[in-house]
């Protein structure tokens, strides 16, 4: 019995799995690889509004899958990029761990 089959889906599709990203948080997280941009930036390229796009954003730094940094320009921005998919990889493992745990700690 497989939980999430994993044999057809590529690391990226098991990190989007294990993370529960809906399918907005899958198009910036494909939209920010090997890029830094704005919410501005990402809000044109997926075709959402800002508003929306900070919403998702903020659930993505919750899960530690981004990251976010200040500028300035005349105005303080902020700039958002994902992290490279070795560190992805690490929390990823981390946090199927921590499930383990606490699933094998309810069954007890």
């Amino acid at each position: 019995m497989e939980i999430i089959d994993v044999e057809e889906k590529s690391e990226q599709q098991i990190v989007f799995d294990v993370f529960d990203l809906n399918d907005l948080q899958k198009s910036i997280f494909d939209t920010l690889e090997d890029q830094t941009l704005t919410v501005q930036e990402i809000s044109d390229a997926v075709g959402r509004s800002r508003s929306t796009v900070q919403r998702a954003l903020q659930e993505m730094l919750d899960k530690d899958l981004l990251i976010r940094e200040g500028k300035t320009d005349r105005t303080v921005y902020y700039v958002y990029t994902s992290l490279p998919m070795d560190e992805i990889r690490e929390i990823t493992s981390s946090a199927l761990e921590q499930w383990h745990d606490a699933v094998q700690e309810k069954l007890d």
